[in-house]
This record gives structure tokens, sequence and C-alpha cells, in this order.
């Protein structure tokens, strides 16, 4: 409980987050699973590491198990979201000729609005 609100504690979620944007995006691009549903089962099973202290009592579990899959859902949306600006930002950029190649219209991109 101690070290819950500390900044090294606070890595964890960030790390979590991404590996769940990562997971659910390439899940959405190469199979065209829902993201913000897998999304949000990858937080879940990620937050289940708090029941492997028996020490705390089960109902700050409960609410650990909840804050933490929460955060993680809400930190891979996040990045998820800066994605997508940071993709559109660069669709502005006109690639140089020898680079340019058709894009199917049906392609799914990584990042994409999870909220759809």
């Amino acid at each position: 409980m101690d070290d819950f609100l500390k900044s090294k504690a606070m890595i964890t979620p960030g790390v979590a987050g991404g590996t769940t944007t990562m997971i659910a995006s390439t899940l959405y691009s190469q199979f065209g699973l829902p993201a913000k549903w897998v999304g949000l089962v990858l937080s879940l099973m990620f937050a289940l590491i708090v029941w492997a202290d028996k020490q705390v009592p089960i109902y700050q579990r409960i609410l650990f198990y909840i804050i933490n899959a929460l955060t993680i859902f809400a930190v891979a949306i996040g990045i998820n979201q800066a994605g997508m600006a940071v993709e559109k930002s660069a669709r502005g950029i006109k690639p140089p000729p020898t680079v340019e190649r058709t894009v199917d219209p049906e392609n799914k991109t990584f990042f994409h609005n999870w909220l759809d």
C-alpha cells in the first residue's frame, strides 16, 4: 500500500498501457478484432497482478484491481490517440516520389479511433 502512489510504481501502468495498445492495435490491423474490447480485456488481464499480494485484504485488492485496470486502459487509449495524431500530421507531408506507393482503401491502419 505504501508504494502505490510513488513514482516508481507509475512506470508499471505506462508499460502495461503501451503493451495493451501494441497488442490491441496489432490484432485490429491484422485480424480486424475490435481494439477497444481487446484493449479492455488485456487491461483486465494485466491488472490481475494485484491478486499476487496475499497480505492486502480482499476488499483492497478488488479496489486496486478496478483502479489498475481502468488506469491501464486509460493509458492505452491515450497512447493510441497520440499515435493517431502523429499519424495524421505525418500524412500531411508528401513523401519523395521514389517512396510513393498505392494504398488499398480497405487497409486498416495501426492507430485508429478505438471509440468508434
